[in-house]
């Protein structure tokens, strides 16, 4: 019997599926949805994987993972929140704040402004 992989990408989290059966599911950045989506081991991607991988590349430019690191470095956040962080970028505190919203704890200024420091510095 032959099955295949499928990996569906969903607002930012990768599921990857042989069959109906999930066997595992994380959240990613864009760049590593673009990243996954380059490594579809050879297999011919189909149109919406393409349109994916295409907007992944123009929204990523390759920083994010800079970013991405620095952000897990400090520790402030869940990882969850570094990836809503870089999905968003945002440029002020207010925005900031919104994207942290979901968080379950509440944020120094001083946390939110080396946050900010590393989004603007994009």
């Amino acid at each position: 019997m032959y099955r295949r992989l499928i990996i569906f990408i969903t607002k930012a989290s990768v599921i990857a599926m042989i069959g109906r059966e999930v066997k595992e599911s994380k959240p990613v950045s864009i760049s590593e949805v673009a990243k996954i989506l380059e490594d579809n081991s050879g297999a011919t991607p189909t149109y919406e994987q393409q349109v994916a991988l295409e907007h992944a590349k123009k929204v990523t430019e390759g920083k994010t993972e800079k970013i991405r690191k620095s952000l897990e470095d400090l520790k402030i956040i869940s990882e969850q929140g570094v990836i809503k962080v870089l999905e968003v970028m945002p440029k002020n505190m207010s925005t900031l704040r919104q994207v942290l919203s979901r968080e379950k704890k509440t944020f120094a200024d001083e946390d939110l402004t080396k946050i900010l420091e590393l989004t603007k510095g994009k």
